[in-house]
């Protein structure tokens, strides 16, 4: 059997004019629409508009059709398109052209969608979009359960959150939890940058992204990549894990400027919390069976095409950005026994602290602070510097000066003789020309114990050796060699001829032991997994290489 009427207002007409017919179908209608369900919850779809009803009936099943303004309700959930069909046998609405359904908090929007009454799950297709007043999902299609608030996706999606993109092909979120979860690639982007991974989860509620495999973090002045990688979009910080690698570029600008290529900071470790807003960064490394310490490596180009490299190694290491105008000042701090190798220097020590300010024209002036129980050292044109603490001072990428407070000692081997020239005292400063050390003053209580050579090479010979003690000594040097010992105040000495050079003489303080100082390719392995990632995706290899 088959009837149509139009539905308007409210009111019913019978498409013949008849007044039996119409009281009959009424009754016949709301029977089979509104009866009472024995759940609290009932399964019945009601009709609450449209502007014309075809009934199909026979013994098993009604269906009905209906066009123009369809408005239907479950429970409280309102379901709305141009047209729909209502099959009531297999519990399912057929809803297509402006189709809109609104449960709770979520509003649905496609163009087609297959509604199952039993469940309460939609199926939609084409232009589909679901919207909880804070997250949008946007996909080709999709399947959303209005009782469990959970949207699953195909064919490609995108979520929108609070001036957030996270794009991936499938995934599901829930309006209840606030949480997506992605099957990739995924990727999330937002005003400060682009995070791609295999795939990962969006919390909306706290802004978090946990994503895993092959993580890529993108912003205009640094890149982070690791296994995997907790990020809150609020603060921008990002905790990544497995052989993270943080590069930032640019030295003395802030993010409204572009970025100076030239200045690079990468930073290597099994983990790596970065804060983005506070401008910090530390990284530590594997432990176990294999420990691998985390790795810092610098970069700075210069105006006449140098390019200087700091490479360090410690069991924790800190990077620190301080942004005053468009001037920023990077700090660096390593700690627990820090290895370290700046130009043509190379240091170890407990701690150690490097401040690296601008000064103009893209140079910067650095200090690097080495502390700790155990003496700090220096090596640098083929001495060795000891003492209580250490402080290194360069301009334009070139060290000027070197400080040692507490107990100083110095040692040399005399490029001419082969012994080792001895330094020591209470303080002791170094000072440099291009790198090379060029004299070094002791005060107080200086000693020196300095060795004579005579005869040009390859005939040079021991001449004899001299003690020496004063309130304060100069020691200045040429072409690797002493060239000129001068004593302050309360000077005493012993000279020695070359027979009677005392062997094993050994001024307090004394140390000496040039196979301990680091290496750039000790620190950054060629074969290392760092020296990898660097050949992938850092600079180019000369820029890595050592000094001539």
């Amino acid at each position: 059997m088959m009837r149509a009427w139009g539905m308007g207002h409210g009111a019913w007409a019978d498409a013949q004019g008849s007044r039996l017919l119409l009281r009959m179908c009424v009754a016949v209608f709301a029977l089979a629409v509104l009866l009472p369900a024995a759940s609290a919850q009932t399964r019945t779809v009601e009709i609450l508009n449209a502007d014309l009803v075809t009934v199909e009936t026979d013994s098993l099943s009604i269906v009905r059709r209906l066009e123009g303004n369809v408005r239907l309700r479950q429970d409280t959930t309102l379901l709305a398109a141009r047209a729909a069909v209502y099959d009531e046998r297999q519990a399912l609405v057929t809803l297509r052209g402006g189709v809109r359904i609104t449960s709770g908090r979520n509003t649905l929007t496609a163009d087609e969608v297959l509604y199952h009454s039993d469940t309460r799950v939609a199926e939609a297709r084409q232009n589909v979009r679901v919207d909880d007043g804070e997250s949008t999902l946007l996909a080709p299609a999709a399947t959303h359960d209005t009782q469990t608030e959970v949207s699953t996706f195909s064919g490609g999606g995108r979520i929108l959150h609070r001036g957030a993109v996270i794009t991936a092909p499938t995934g599901t979120y829930s309006s209840g939890t606030r949480l997506a979860r992605l099957d990739g690639p995924v990727t999330l982007q937002d005003s400060t940058g682009t995070l791609a991974a295999a795939r990962g989860q969006y919390d909306a509620r706290n802004q978090r992204a946990d994503f895993a495999g092959g993580v890529r973090l993108r912003q205009p002045d640094a890149r982070l990549a690791a296994d995997s990688l907790v990020y809150f979009r609020t603060t921008e910080r990002a905790r990544a894990y497995g052989r993270a690698a943080l590069e930032r570029i640019g030295e003395g600008r802030d993010r409204t400027a572009p970025a100076d290529s030239s200045q690079r900071t990468f930073l290597f470790g099994e983990e790596i919390i970065a804060d983005g807003k506070a401008g910090t960064a530390q990284a530590r490394g594997a432990t176990g069976a294999t420990p691998r310490d985390p790795l810092l490596v610098t970069l700075r180009g210069h105006a006449d095409g140098r390019i200087d490299t700091t490479v360090v190694r410690a069991p924790r290491l800190d990077a620190i950005r301080t942004i005053v105008g468009t001037d920023t000042t990077q700090t660096l701090v390593a700690w627990g026994g820090a290895r370290l190798v700046d130009g043509r220097l190379a240091a170890v020590a407990d701690s150690a602290h490097l401040a690296r300010q601008p000064v103009g024209n893209g140079e910067t002036r650095d200090q690097l602070g080495l502390f700790g129980s155990t003496r700090p050292s220096v090596w640098a044109s083929g001495a060795q510097l000891t003492g209580d603490t250490l402080t290194v001072t360069s301009r334009g990428g070139q060290v000027d000066t070197l400080l040692v407070v507490g107990r100083a000692f110095s040692a040399r081997v005399d490029s001419t003789v082969g012994r080792v020239q001895q330094l020591a005292g209470g303080r002791m400063q170094a000072f440099f020309e291009g790198d090379s050390l060029r004299r070094l003053a002791v005060f107080p209580t200086a000693e020196a114990f300095t060795f004579r050579a005579e005869g040009a090479a390859p005939e040079t010979r021991l001449a004899g050796a001299d003690r020496l003690s004063a309130d304060s000594l100069s020691v200045t040097f040429a072409r690797g060699s002493i060239e000129e010992v001068r004593g302050y105040r309360g000077v005493a000495g012993t000279t020695y001829g070359p027979r009677i050079v005392p062997d094993g003489t050994r001024l307090p303080g004394y140390t000496f032991s040039p196979d301990d100082a680091p290496t750039r390719d000790a620190l950054l392995e060629p074969d290392g997994w760092e020296a990898r990632w660097l050949e992938g995706n850092g600079p180019p290899p000369e820029a890595l290489r050592p000094p001539e």
